[in-house]
């Protein structure tokens, strides 16, 4: 009781419902537990009398929204004649079109921003972007969170890497290559409708928009024998992502299967590297179609037969030069390449060519790689990004090795 003014506690028998006049900002307060709790060990205690009108409001109230929630319900369930359904579907657009307008807004002020920061810290030079820290992209991160640009966000935060990999020589000029590409990409968006259709579905996907399932599976279908080849899983805030490549074993087309997972559930679908499965694949809609849904597939089976013929690595790249052609905010492109890794230094492989590429600053299974090839040739597949390669599984004995799911997260090589 708060001096004079006694509280105004309330219960309804019927349905559990409180209400109090205290100021507690829990609910139901320690009034309404206590009532309930006097009812339920003394009911003698509580007698019939004439309800209080402040009593009778709130019980008239609670009725009042419960017949209207009735109402709406039977609506709801009543057959709809094809004109109220037409008006229904109308409304259901207008409020989708609404919030689209609505997130075209946050997206064109946040790239504004985004601009902004990247032209500023092209003044500035990145000789201090070390110094300033991971806070210092992931507030701009955060803003394009904000902003609804979340794969811009994802693109931010993966790009910042690239500033503490102490091992990585040429970290300055790949930086700049990613900052020019997102400072590319932010002014693309502001000019969709120049580009051609195709480009413009990757400069949305890659800005944060998603494309619904059922339009991809309403895409032509590409059926094949598909070889699972390599898998990679990456933290992205609350969700792990796992990235699945496979490789048509007749068409020779390559295909990446996307599948997130939060917090510490396991993947939906269970892909293993070095099986294979016959199905029917349809492709994101992109310049240059990588990613892809299974329509239709039978079960997996042991991946069948040795190590495909590698291409040389003036065709592999000739390959990937025509696919930053088509799309140019393409961030990885499959590779298949032969070779072995260079007994002096863990950080190169030899191509079967004699050429030398540099592996990437994150891969962090080079022992696994100098030990699969005991300094013979193998054939592996990668992800290049235009300056490295990043081993993703390698064949050794007709058997088809993933490092991240054979041998863990890392063999601690310094």
């Amino acid at each position: 009781m708060p001096g004079k003014v006694p509280y105004r506690t309330q219960i309804d028998l019927g349905e559990l419902a409180f209400k109090c006049s205290c100021p507690s900002r829990k609910f139901p307060c320690k009034h309404g537990l206590g009532l309930y709790l006097l009812h339920a060990g003394n009911p003698a205690l509580f007698a019939t009398a004439e309800t209080p009108a402040w009593v009778a409001d709130w019980l008239a109230g609670r009725r009042g929204r419960r017949e209207k929630k009735e109402e709406k319900a039977t609506a709801q369930s009543a057959p709809a004649t094809p004109e109220d359904a037409a008006a229904a579907a109308a409304q259901a657009r207008k409020r989708e079109d609404k919030r689209k307008d609505k997130r075209e807004q946050n997206i064109a002020r946040g790239l504004a921003e985004l601009q902004t920061w990247l032209e500023d810290l092209a003044r500035n030079g990145l000789a201090s972007v070390r110094e300033r820290g991971p806070g210092y992209w992931e507030t701009i991160a955060a803003r394009m969170v904000d902003a609804q640009a979340s794969g811009l966000a994802a693109r931010l935060r993966r790009v910042s890497s690239l500033c503490f990999q102490s091992t990585n020589p040429h970290w300055e000029e790949q930086l700049g290559g990613e900052l020019a590409a997102l400072y590319l990409l932010s002014h693309a968006y502001g000019r969709l409708g120049q580009l051609p259709r195709a480009l413009q579905s990757d400069v949305r996907i890659q800005t944060g928009w998603t494309v619904p399932q059922e339009e991809v599976l309403a895409q032509p279908a590409l059926p094949d024998c598909w070889q699972v080849v390599a898998q990679a899983t990456t933290d992205e805030g609350r969700l792990r992502a796992r990235a699945t490549w496979l490789r048509g074993n007749t068409s020779g087309r390559w295909a990446l299967l996307l599948h997130y997972a939060a917090g510490g559930q396991g993947f939906e679908v269970p892909l293993a590297t070095g099986t294979e499965f016959d199905a029917e694949l349809c492709f994101y809609p992109s310049a240059f179609p990588l990613r892809a849904l299974v329509k239709q597939s039978s079960g997996l089976r042991a991946l069948a037969g040795a190590a495909p013929a590698a291409p040389t690595l003036d065709a592999a790249l000739d390959g990937y030069a025509a696919a930053l052609a088509a799309q140019p905010f393409l961030e990885r492109y499959p590779l298949l390449l032969s070779g072995a890794p260079d007994l002096a230094d863990s950080r190169v492989f030899n191509t079967a060519d004699g050429r030398r590429l540099t592996l990437n600053a994150s891969f962090h299974h080079r022992r696994h790689l100098l030990a699969l090839s005991g300094g013979h040739p193998l054939t592996l597949v990668g992800e290049w990004d235009g300056a490295s390669l990043l081993p993703l599984s390698a064949w050794h004995d007709g058997r088809l090795f993933n490092f991240e799911t054979d041998f863990g997260a890392s063999d601690l090589t310094p």
